[in-house]
């Protein structure tokens, strides 16, 4: 790994709440040149509990889709398989079992991709796919390219998040305005980029407002607005509004 991976891995690395996080990994993926990304871990906590951290920008329809069928995010038994391995499995070593089911996630956008495994102490365990929104020979010798970069990205996630998980406390938190379970499809960030937006605010002033550079914003609002299928950002508030993803006078 070139001094640019280096980079990518001090930015995870240094990352010290869930929302910090999934932002470095947010970039991280689209400088990789994968279109979404997955991140699941599961760490122990003291007296037996189990602590979750989890995010992604799949596509939100695709959320739907899963959430109405009761299904995994992954298509297939992918999260299954992808653990079982110690080295990263590139999805279209078991597509054709699973044709079915990775044809359904291809007509969301999750053409192809690869899952990376990262295995801990206490049985603590994690698992990070990156997918593209096209298949073919191109996307599938990209996946070979990238595969080594792919699983340090995932090991430094792991232990970013398992240091999270020790705290217990993500110190940023969720939006007030917003309920929960309605907000899964958007991420922490996305939300408050998305509240400030509805509220007239400029790259500039989100970004002040939330200490994060203006790069930083516009990635979120390209996400968000891809997410919901939205030309613009006027169009991913109203999409917003009528999802219910955001309340009137957030």
């Amino acid at each position: 790994m070139g001094s640019k991976g280096t980079v990518r891995l001090a930015q995870i690395l240094a990352n010290r709440s869930k929302t910090t996080l999934e932002e470095a990994v947010l970039l991280t993926s689209e400088q990789l040149g994968f279109r979404y990304f997955m991140y699941c871990g599961h760490f122990s906590r003291p007296r037996g509990a189990t602590h979750e951290i989890r995010f992604d920008n799949f596509p939100v329809h695709w959320h739907r889709y899963c959430a109405d069928r009761g299904r995994d995010l992954l298509p297939g038994p992918l999260r299954r398989l992808g653990l079982q391995e110690v080295t990263p499995l590139p999805w279209r070593k078991i597509a054709t079992r699973y044709g079915s089911a990775f044809a359904k996630a291809s007509e969301f956008g999750l053409a192809t991709g690869v899952s990376c495994s990262v295995h801990g102490p206490r049985g603590q365990w994690s698992l990070t796919s990156f997918a593209l929104a096209r298949g073919g020979s191109a996307a599938e010798r990209h996946i070979l390219a990238t595969l080594p970069d792919c699983q340090l990205v995932a090991c430094a996630i792991h232990y970013a998040a398992a240091r999270i998980a020790r705290r217990g406390v993500d110190r940023l938190g969720a939006p007030r305005q917003l309920d929960g379970a309605r907000n899964r499809l958007l991420s922490d960030r996305e939300s408050q980029c998305l509240i400030l937006s509805a509220r007239g605010k400029t790259t500039s002033e989100i970004g002040q407002a939330l200490q994060i550079s203006d790069r930083t914003v516009a990635f979120h609002l390209s996400n968000l607005r891809r997410k919901l299928g939205a030309a613009n950002s006027r169009h991913a508030v109203a999409r917003a509004f009528s999802l219910k993803l955001i309340a009137a006078g957030s």
